[in-house]
């Protein structure tokens, strides 16, 4: 559309009159008129004050543009949802380019509703070049960059994963991430997860050595130490999650997706 075209598109989502928007760029209404109806264009001066009535760029005046939304503050219990709910919208977006989907904000609903609702089902995007994104109802997980899975193979990677495949370590780390802010004792543990003092002992130990956990001594009257265990940074916290997550993903994975776009068949699913 033209400048004059646009003009008038946002004018009227603005929900402003000629009148309205004349007065206040101090015009006539009848200059806005001549440029909604291409017979004359604004000045080249006017455009930024143009652009600043519906709060979007002057570049925007040339393609069209929406008024952009005003931002706001979040606090970081939000940010979690919002970065899903983009992940969502940018899903459907692409779905919608090549389905020719007319309602985006309704697909949209449907496809969180039917992942919530078909908890084993999930979008996946695939690219060769550039990496996959894979969303459940729970989770977003992003690679960027062709897969190289020699990247994967230092003795660190495996000692990692060796240690999270044990049903104690498992267990105890379920409990501490439910009791977030409560130091705990091995023999503490040992109860409330029904093992042996022995395996708990060996579990919050291997947590500590990837940086799960950290131990503080705490000494005692009679001279003796009692070790602590305390959750460790949110950040391995969220490393030990995703690595379970993903585990889980792949062994109760079924081929039941909302959307499934890879470059090898270039197709969409559902």
């Amino acid at each position: 559309m033209t400048i004059g075209k646009n003009i008038a598109e946002l004018r009227k989502n603005s929900g402003m009159t000629q009148e309205q928007l004349a007065e206040t760029l101090g015009v006539s209404a009848q200059t806005v008129s001549k440029w909604e109806n291409e017979v004359t264009m604004p000045d080249i001066m006017l455009l930024p004050v143009i652009a600043g009535c519906f709060d979007i760029a002057v570049d925007d005046l040339y393609v069209g543009g929406k008024p952009q939304e005003k931002r706001r503050t979040v606090n970081s219990d939000e940010i979690p949802e919002r970065l899903y709910d983009t992940m969502a919208d940018l899903t459907v977006q692409g779905w919608a380019n090549c389905a020719e989907v007319k309602d985006v904000d309704a697909e949209k609903e449907r496809m969180k509703a039917y992942l919530v609702e078909n908890p084993k089902a999930k979008t996946v995007i695939l690219s060769n070049k550039n990496g996959a994104v894979i969303t459940t109802s729970e989770i977003s997980l992003l690679h960027r960059g062709k897969a190289n899975a020699d990247q994967l193979t230092k003795e660190g990677i495996g000692y990692v994963l060796e240690i999270l495949s044990r049903p104690a370590v498992r267990c105890i780390f379920a409990y501490e991430t439910e009791n977030m802010n409560k130091p705990i004792t091995a023999p503490y543990v040992a109860k409330k997860c029904n093992i042996s003092l022995d395996e708990a002992t060996d579990a919050l130990e291997s947590l500590t050595k990837i940086h799960v956990n950290y131990p503080t001594d705490v000494m005692l009257d009679e001279g003796k130490s009692i070790r602590m265990y305390s959750l460790d940074s949110g950040e391995w916290v969220m490393y030990t999650l995703m690595i379970l997550k993903t585990a889980k993903l792949m062994e109760e994975n079924e081929r039941n997706y909302f959307v499934y776009w890879g470059s090898y068949n270039n197709r969409w699913l559902q």
